[in-house]
């Protein structure tokens, strides 16, 4: 009876959070959320994708030890620029043949086979991704290829090194760009293979960082580990530290007996500090856009006076989302705060033909324009384009975005 009461018991907590949750969160938060699971998604697709092709592109260009040449190594090479590395073992782990000549193959093999394989090299019928090696200041993927002999004890094998850093940021520019997402790819020893921010590239996901960053995102990779989970989570994680909370969406897949864990993280700027005074969204956009304080520096190229500006107008509107710079060319070049723009983007791109066309608009008529419209990363928002203006000389687009379904 106890055991039940503690069951049904439970079971009312988590609806109860559930209810919660779903109350406090805005139709505009919930958009972004199902953007960011969606892209998610899409790049967990993409990546054994991609492995699959360069896997194909590899066994048919090298079948067998003696296709292992330079020759081949520089077709792959052009044609994967990831693959960094090829190197031709016997039976015995002796290196027959390595290209480029100058690869360290030190420590290679103990990093790239498991122990089982290393003792029993026949053992290993088909290619597979075995353990990521950290070299230098780069991480590599270690593909193993058999070359089958006829006898099984006098196999030959291929370790293709893949960098980790050109594979997925080729992934990242391709299909996360402009999103404001950083992408993190953790292997299963827990090693993060990839990140936004190379300073933690090859580290432990599960060891504690200087910060409390990943103390919630680490129990969560934990329980998928553990949990042999191959469902995307969503972990919110509020920071004390910082004026920032973060959104983390998760996903598992597998390519060629290797997991990997993908995962998005978003941050969003706190509104807990800004303050509403007398200054309107509208009349301030229209008075800095011809104002010398804001002309001057995009004259200059001075990138830091303008955030400053930018900071200094977002602040002073409350419920704004994000204020951002474009130059005549229609690329965002800065905006506050960074985590919600889409700085590096071009209208050309036309990944958003509402606020493309809106762009263009403005930078052609050099008249101030209003949009309600689907935003980047979800959600609907209004979007307010003012002309940076001397007489008729046009300097730039101020753009200033305010979420809608709060």
């Amino acid at each position: 009876m106890t055991m039940m009461f503690r069951i049904i018991n439970s079971f009312l907590t988590v609806i109860f959070i559930l209810f919660l949750t779903t109350g406090c969160t805005s139709k505009f938060e919930r958009a972004q959320r199902e953007k960011q699971e969606e892209i998610t998604l899409i790049v967990s697709e993409k990546i054994p994708s991609h492995l699959s092709t360069l896997m194909t592109f590899l066994l048919d260009t090298v079948q067998k030890s003696s296709d292992v040449t330079s020759r081949n190594f520089q077709l792959l090479s052009e044609q994967f620029p990831e693959i960094s590395a090829l190197l031709l073992y016997n039976n015995d782990l002796e290196l027959q043949r390595k290209y480029p000549s100058n690869i360290d193959p030190d420590d290679l093999t103990e990093n790239c086979l498991t122990i089982q394989n290393r003792k029993n090299i026949s053992a290993i019928t088909k290619p597979l991704i075995g353990h990521s090696l950290y070299k230098n200041t780069d991480v590599y993927i270690c593909i193993t290829i058999p070359f089958g002999t006829g006898d099984r004890a006098d196999q030959d094998i291929l370790i293709v090194l893949i960098n980790a850093a050109v594979l997925f940021s080729k992934i990242e520019q391709e299909h996360i760009v402009p999103y404001p997402y950083s992408l993190i790819i953790i292997n299963d020893q827990q090693d993060v293979v990839y990140d936004s921010d190379p300073m933690r590239i090859g580290k432990n996901f599960l060891t504690k960082m200087d910060s409390n960053d990943y103390d919630p995102a680490l129990k969560n990779l934990f329980n998928m580990m553990t949990e042999n989970a191959s469902d995307y989570f969503i972990t919110n994680i509020d920071e004390k530290s910082r004026n920032l909370r973060k959104i983390y969406s998760w996903n598992t897949i597998q390519s060629y007996d290797e997991t990997f864990y993908v995962t998005l993280v978003r941050n969003l700027s706190r509104r807990t500090k800004k303050h509403s005074g007398d200054v309107y969204l509208l009349s301030t956009l229209r008075s800095y856009a011809i104002q010398d304080t804001l002309i001057d520096p995009i004259i200059e190229e001075q990138p830091e006076d303008i955030e400053k500006l930018l900071k200094y107008m977002y602040e002073q509107n409350p419920e704004v989302y994000s204020i951002q710079l474009a130059d005549t060319t229609g690329t965002i070049i800065n905006g506050w705060p960074p985590c919600n723009s889409v700085v590096g983007y071009c209208n050309s791109q036309k990944l958003n033909k509402y606020f493309d066309a809106a762009l263009d608009q403005v930078i052609k008529s050099k008249q101030e324009n209003i949009i309600h419209a689907p935003l980047f990363e979800g959600g609907e928002g209004r979007i307010i384009f003012i002309p940076v203006l001397v007489h008729e000389d046009l300097y730039g687009v101020l753009i200033a975005i305010e979420p809608e379904g709060n």
